[in-house]
Formats: structure tokens, sequence, C-alpha cells
């Protein structure tokens, strides 16, 4: 068991552009389908609104977590090679000529490959999360949650401001008021352990039943709590 978590937990980290890359792809593929309709027009006649939502997509954890650790906000976006990487995705994913970036990219085959390598990268998004808050705020078990929360599913959280940015005000998405399966997972792990272990708890023997939780959790054991 300790083997196969330390192999889960050391993947992201030796193969971290890969998983950035998967991470950044499918980010700009939720902020896309959400334009809707309004692809074509907000893509074509606002292009600095449709890349300032899909940065603030991708890069949704760094950005929530610094302002409630008292962090600079633009740390967040410190990586110049990630920033420019993702980017790159997004003039793909929204430019390529005949759309087919794109349309490769929602390919069958090609999304069970994404989605896996998604999630295995979810857990460790999560504990990085929960060691963040232990760090920074010990002992204070409100921000173990919400900085867990935010660092597993920073890009639902922030959605509504991605769509502020390009102009559209939907004050009723927030997930306080209906919270995804995403949300929901990334909560149980600090509320189901941290009052038996403490923050401990990231440690190799938290990222198994993590990685379990990220592939089954709208299928499997987890019930079906709020939306998609």
């Amino acid at each position: 068991m300790d083997s196969a978590a330390d192999i889960l937990k050391d993947l992201p980290v030796d193969y971290h552009y890969v998983f950035d890359l998967v991470h950044f792809i499918l980010c700009i593929q939720g902020d896309r389908a959400d334009l809707g309709d309004s692809f074509e027009t907000t893509s074509k006649l606002n292009p600095l609104a449709s890349w300032t939502s899909a940065m603030l997509s991708c890069f949704a954890g760094g950005l929530l977590v610094a302002p409630l650790c008292g962090e600079p906000i633009l740390a967040a976006l410190g990586d110049s090679t990630k920033l420019g990487l993702a980017t790159l995705l997004w003039f793909l994913l929204y430019y390529c000529p005949q759309d087919l970036a794109f349309q490769i990219s929602k390919m069958f085959p090609v999304r069970i490959i994404m989605y896996t390598i998604k999630g295995i990268y979810y857990p460790k998004k999560v504990l990085a999360g929960m060691k963040h808050a232990a760090h920074v705020l010990p002992g204070n078990f409100l921000a173990i949650v919400l900085l867990a929360c935010c660092k597993g599913n920073g890009s639902g959280i922030i959605k509504p401001f991605c769509r502020l940015v390009r102009g559209v005000w939907t004050p009723t998405s927030w997930e306080t008021l209906m919270p995804s399966i995403c949300t929901s997972t990334a909560s149980l792990p600090p509320l189901l352990t941290v009052p038996a272990r403490g923050p401990h708890l990231c440690s190799r023997g938290g990222t198994l039943p993590l990685m379990k939780w990220s592939l089954l959790g709208a299928s499997g054991p987890l019930p079906p709590v709020g939306r998609h």
C-alpha cells in the first residue's frame, strides 16, 4: 500500500509538465464549454477576455489560495513556462484551423487518458492545499478544508469570476449555493481524516484513498451530491 502511494505521489513531481499540460487542457475545455453558444462571438471579438477567463481557470487554485493565506495573488502566475504553456494551449484549442486541436482533445481515447492522469493529479492538489493550510495557518481546521477545496476544484469555484471577465454575471452559480461533486469530494478528506489524524495525514498513506475518491467519486462509493 505504501509503495503504491509513494508511486502515485511521485508521478506528478517526476512528470509535472505532463500533468500540468493535461490540467490546462481540461480547464480550457471546461471554460470553452461554459461559453456555450457565445463561443464564436467571444473568441473572435473579445480574445483578451477569453484568454483571461481561461488563465483564471487554469491557475484557479493558486489565485484562490494566495489571498486566503495573505500571499501575493500574482505569485500564482509567476512561472513563465507554465503561463506560456497554458497560453499556447488556449490558442490551439480556440483558434486552430478547422478546430482540429479541440476535436482531437475531445476524442474518447484521448479523454480517457487525460481523465486518468487528472485522477492521479487531483488528490495531489487536495493534499497540497491541506499541507499549505497546516503550514501557514497551523491548527486552523477551517483553513484546511477551504484550501483543500480551492486546490481540488479551483476552476469550479472561480467560474463566476471567469464569466464576469467575459461580461456575464451569474450570481446564482456560486459553489456555496450548490456545491459540485468535485468540491464535495475535495472537502471529504479533511473532514474525515484531519480530526482523527491531524495535519500529519498529508503523508504517503493519505494519497491512495484520495486517488480512489477522485476516480470513483461520481459513480462509486460517494453519493451523487450537488451537480457535475
